[in-house]
């Protein structure tokens, strides 16, 4: 048995080496004993591309490129062995989690946190640490009694060990293996006293490249297989002088390390031939035989020599460049501009790599701005599923079965897109939910709607499609009292996804172009996910053979492996740039290298203490020579290590970048590793990320998005119009595509208006509407144009909102009002205790059945229908008693609706240009006072809750038409006399009345409880406009001189005080109805017109846009934009 370790520097050609020897094995012989490459996991696949990119080698079936995990398993099959049952990641997780669920109650430290989320996780690795240190249970006690003095770590080993000690416990009862024991397993069915009697088979050749260090266990697998192998060839990136003396500040010490401990583990085999090949740096056969400056720098790397230049060399900046840049974001964009260019001159996108210490903090500005840029990449790393659509369905079916099929989980399952439903069909439904409170066990019957027989049939049908597979996995855990085993539980659930054809959907999605149901991972990951689903389940059924558990302690456990789980993603197409860590990503053949984040901190990057163990406990731990993970020294040479590797991938060009602030704002310094860079070039300059702003210096079209807003801002002062220049960018076809971009970040045009013909066909020849649409209209004609035109609507919700609060009490009045017309009495005809009795036994009536049960759903609508009906109460007891002593009209009418019958038609008024403006709407009170046979004066009532006035700004420019409207409605109604009575309607005064009334405020607590019937009287106070005519009608008392129902003040001379706003003489009066008119008309021609601008009012602080619900659509700036400023006209 020959062993070989390979040493060189990198670029040295080991990869390549190996590659050739296996290429010319396979050639020789195409067919004999197996030939093993070992490689890091994430590199299998380039390895594969790069050997069979060889035009000589077709295919290969001898040889195995395998990570360590697959050799193992490859072990167990190629000597015909039982693997052991092994518990992987996502299995050990959820045994952790139900055994904190068990033991919380006795752990000392962790009792509190140990049902956080996550910290079955965070236990895991710690754990994971302490075994990898060969720290048993009793070890761990007796180094909590050594550190008494520390009582909360003596307090974190007692619960760490016992943890460990019940997890042990229950893989052995169990019988099962933790999946970091695999490579332990393999090794030691390799040992020769573990074999059969028959031969084992032999494997002639085995290579093993790319690893920077092996684990213990790695080491030992790779050792117990040697004996099998005729020829074994190690590789390690070290140079052949560091074998004498290295320093544990040198780059090459971790490696150094590893190489002696592999070296010696090989020697000490049986029969083993040690031989030690060392690969020197040759110009000409190296990475770097056309860039001087990166072979200067992988070569003096270690001991620094300035770089003095070759004659006719190519200048520094050509191969190296360093740039600092504002944040991260610069960075990715400064990355783009860069791959741009190389592309262009004709370069790949495979021939470049994007590399970065960790990903965690560039990977999300990366992928925004390749994006942006149109850069094709690739991000080497495993992909989290825990939120892939089949996770979230499994969830939220458990969720569904567990909470009685409450509305969030049963619409979060459907709308996995898993279920034979379509996107469309789920948005109807959810609305229809929402409107009408279906949830819980109305699910499991098909849903009635009367009076609406084609959405009963429709419902039908989504309840035979939907329905099924949920009820079927909510009976199967049902029959065992929901109790169900690990494999009771994993059997309903493939049921489940079998009722619902998972398996064929993931199938099609994995097969499709585009899937639009998972748009943030590649199609692939479909496929991969199922396997992995599946697997998570094998691990339900390992974990808990024989554990009866309730679905509610089921959930936890099953979360905390669904958190865990994530794939492997194999690069979907050949020319892209890949993007990675620098420990993780495998770049074998790039010409240009960006490396960004080169800051303190980020790299070289801080070790990070575990969460469960901090940086104290381990210090104390280390003085009693308990070393948890890399020291100090081995974690510094590491990421010099790292840093080396970093800069000498590229083979032509090498991009550094740092940024002087993070995402956040903090300010970051750069990485010692630049100081480094300039001992080897003194003559290194570092510039900054030019400047965004010249469009002649673009390298992608998203670059001029923000030169042209700037030229089409109105404040750019740019003569040439925003239409001539997109019908210029129009002109180019290499520009054709960012005009649609820059459409997307202009604001929205304030001048822009339907054309009246195309206004014409969208509202018709009559404009039939309401006068609270028309009022929007006011406010802002985009958001009537939304709403009326394009008929958009807020989702309605079944939940008790101050609408739903106002129509309840609306209803109460209206019914109190024509039972009183049944017993042909009046309002008046009641004391105001009876008028309070009444009100409630009507409320009362109303609640059980308003709205579906709307006041009676929880514990909260039922207190606020509590309060809805005593404001009632107080408010029809103080209009009785007005009634009873002044107020002489009598309401006649209650929610009179006009527009909808002949018998109450539309208020129609004619425009110009044959177009008509017809309003409908709903008056809440009408209240009369007959002034002979042939005549009445009347009164609107209009009910809200909350307290509202008349503002004559508003009024002016038709934000409060309401009102005086309806009275015009009254004064133009046709033929009175059948409904009211009289041939003749007068206009007497309009009113706004809070129904939950608003106390005057007093100077101080015994003043506000003074008089309660005064203070009752001044939160009901009636405010609006007023005939002063109709004065001793409204306030009937004789002496009066200030009113309490309505607003005014009379002087000492019997006039109105000139400061009272709400009487007013009958010329005034009769103006405001006819202002009213005017411009309600002028509306009607303005909509017509086609005007539909987004110009919402402000009038002071007051703006349109503060309770609009269509600012996501118009998209306004209210920062910036400028707002119609509504003032008071001048006389």
């Amino acid at each position: 048995m020959r062993v070989r370790l390979l040493l060189g520097p990198a670029g040295a050609g080991k990869t390549y080496r190996c590659l050739t020897e296996i290429r010319e094995a396979l050639q020789a012989t195409p067919r004999g004993p197996a030939l093993l490459l070992i490689a890091p996991k994430q590199s299998t696949f380039q390895l594969e591309r790069q050997l069979l990119s060889s035009p000589e080698l077709a295919g290969y079936t001898r040889l195995r490129i395998l990570s360590f995990e697959r050799l193992a398993r490859f072990v167990f099959d190629w000597l015909r062995q039982r693997a052991p049952k092994m518990l992987d990641e996502e299995g050990r997780l959820m045994v952790l989690r139900s055994l904190l669920a068990r033991k919380r109650d006795q752990l000392k430290l962790f009792r509190a946190s140990a049902r956080l989320t996550g910290f079955a996780q965070e236990l895991s690795e710690v754990l994971r640490e302490l075994q990898s240190h060969q720290l048993t249970p009793d070890s761990l006690n007796q180094l909590a009694q050594q550190v008494q003095d520390r009582e909360g770590l003596a307090f974190k080993l007692r619960d760490l060990a016992a943890m460990l000690q019940d997890y042990l416990e229950w893989l052995r009862a169990h019988d099962l293996h933790d999946a970091d024991d695999l490579l332990g397993a393999a090794a030691q069915i390799l040992e020769p006293q573990a074999q059969p009697i028959h031969p084992a088979p032999r494997i002639e050749r085995l290579w093993v490249d790319g690893f920077a260090e092996l684990s213990p266990q790695e080491l030992a697998l790779l050792a117990a297989l040697m004996p099998y192998c005729q020829e074994a060839t190690v590789t390690f990136c070290l140079d052949r002088h560091c074998l004498e003396n290295t320093s544990w500040l040198s780059s090459w010490s971790v490696i150094r390390k590893n190489f002696d401990t592999c070296r010696k583990r090989f020697e000490s085999l049986p029969g083993a031939e040690v031989s030690i090949e060392e690969l020197k740096r040759n110009p000409e056969q190296s990475r770097f035989p056309t860039s001087p400056v990166l072979r200067h720098l992988e070569q003096h790397w270690e001991q620094p020599a300035a770089y003095s230049g070759v004659p006719g060399a190519a200048p520094l900046e050509t191969s190296l460049r360093v740039v600092q840049c504002p944040s991260p974001e610069v960075e990715a964009k400064v990355a783009a501009r860069e791959i741009l260019r190389y592309v262009r001159a004709g370069g790949r996108y495979r021939e470049v790599s994007v590399l970065v210490r960790q990903l965690a903090a560039y990977h999300e500005p990366l992928q925004r701005t390749f994006s942006r840029y149109e850069i094709p990449f690739f991000l080497d790393r495993r992909e989290s599923v825990s939120h892939h659509p089949l996770a979230e369905l499994t969830r939220n079916a458990l969720r569904v079965v567990l909470s009685n099929w409450r509305h969030e989980d049963w619409f979060a399952a459907l709308k996995t897109g898993l279920a034979p439903v379509t996107d469309e069909d789920i948005d109807r439904l959810e609305n229809e939910a929402l409107a009408r409170g279906w949830q819980g066990t109305i699910w499991h019957r098909r849903i009635t709607v009367e009076d609406e027989p084609e959405l009963t049939r429709w419902l039908a049908g989504l309840h035979r499609r939907l329905v099924p597979p949920f009820q079927r996995l909510a009976l199967v855990l049902a029959a065992r009292q929901n109790k169900s085993t690990g494999p009771q539980l994993a059997a309903a659930l493939r049921e489940f996804w079998r009722m619902l054809k998972v398996e064929q959907t993931l199938e099609q999605w994995a097969g499709a172009e585009l899937a639009q149901t998972q748009r943030s991972l590649p199609n692939s990951v479909h496929s991969t996910v199922w396997s992995q689903m599946n697997a998570w389940l094998a691990n339900v059924e390992l974990g808990f053979p024989a554990e009866s558990l309730p679905l509610r302690q089921w959930l936890p456990i099953l979360e905390a492996g669904l958190a865990n789980l994530t794939v492997g993603v194999v690069p979907p197409a050949l020319d892209q740039v890949i993007i990675g860590a620098v420990d993780r990503s495998r770049n074998p053949d790039i010409k240009l290298a960006v490396v960004l984040g080169l800051n303190e901190t980020l790299f070289p990057a801080t070790p990070q203490p575990g969460v469960l163990l901090t940086e104290g406990d381990r210090l104390e731990l280390e003085r009693r020579h308990i070393l948890l993970g890399a020291t100090t020294r081995q974690h510094l040479g590491r990421e010099r290590f790292h840093a080396y590797i970093a800069c000498t991938r590229a083979r032509q060009r090498l991009v550094l970048t740092y940024a002087v602030h993070d995402a956040s704002g903090a300010h970051l310094n750069p990485s010692p590793i630049l100081a480094h860079l300039k001992g080897l070039f003194p003559e290194l300059e570092i510039k900054p990320a030019p400047p965004a702003g010249d469009w002649r210096q673009s390298e992608h079209l998203n670059e001029l998005i923000v030169p042209l807003l700037k030229i089409q801002s109105p404040q750019s002062g740019h003569r040439k119009p925003a239409r001539d220049l997109s019908e210029l960018v129009t002109q180019l076809p290499v520009l054709g595509t960012l005009l649609h971009q820059v459409r997307q970040f202009q604001a929205p045009s304030l001048v822009e208006a339907l054309a009246p013909e195309l206004a014409g066909q969208l509202y018709g020849p009559v404009l039939r509407s309401s006068v609270s649409r028309l009022e929007q209209f006011a406010a802002c004609p985009f958001k009537f144009f939304v709403q009326s035109g394009l008929g958009a609507q807020e989702r309605q919700k079944f939940e008790l909102d101050a609408r739903e609060q106002g129509s309840f009490q609306h209803e109460v009045l209206a019914c109190f009002h024509h039972q009183l017309r049944l017993d042909d009495r009046r309002w008046r005809d009641l004391t105001p205790a009876q008028a309070r009795e009444r009100i409630e036994r009507i409320a009362h009536f109303l609640l059980e059945n308003y709205r579906g049960g709307l006041l009676q759903a929880n514990e909260q609508s039922r207190f606020m229908a509590r309060v809805l009906i005593a404001s009632l109460q107080d408010f029809v007891e103080t209009l009785v008693g007005w009634m009873r002593e002044q107020y002489q009209f009598d309401p006649v009418e209650v929610e009179l609706p006009f527009g909808e019958t002949d018998e109450s038609p539309a208020w129609a008024m004619t425009l110009d240009d044959g177009h008509q403006l017809e309003l409908r709407g709903r008056i809440d009170r009408i209240d009369l006072w007959r002034v002979n046979e042939t005549e009445a004066r009347c009164v609107v009532v209009d009910y809200k809750s909350s307290h509202k006035e008349l503002d004559a700004v508003l009024m002016a420019h038709g934000l409060q038409l309401q009102l005086p409207a309806y009275l015009s409605v009254l004064r133009h109604w046709p033929n009175p006399r059948r409904l009211f009575g009289v041939d003749r309607l007068v206009p007497a005064g309009v009113f706004y009345v809070n129904l939950r009334g608003r106390p005057q405020s007093e100077k101080n607590r015994d003043q506000a409880l003074a008089d309660p019937g005064q203070a009752r009287k001044s939160a009901y106070v009636h405010h609006g406009r007023f005939d002063l005519e109709a004065l001793r009608q409204l306030d009937g008392r004789p002496e009066a001189r200030e009113g309490d129902q309505f607003e005014y003040r009379l002087t000492q001379s019997g006039h109105v005080d000139k400061r009272c706003r709400d009487a007013l003489p009958p010329a005034q009066f009769a103006a405001l109805l006819d202002a009213v008119e005017t411009n309600l008309k002028r509306m009607g021609r303005q909509i017509f017109s086609g005007q539909a601008e987004a110009s919402p009012f402000r009038k002071g602080a007051v703006k349109a846009c503060d309770y609009c619900d269509y600012r996501a659509i118009c998209r306004i700036d209210p920062w910036t934009h400028r707002f119609r400023v509504l003032r008071k006209e001048e006389k």
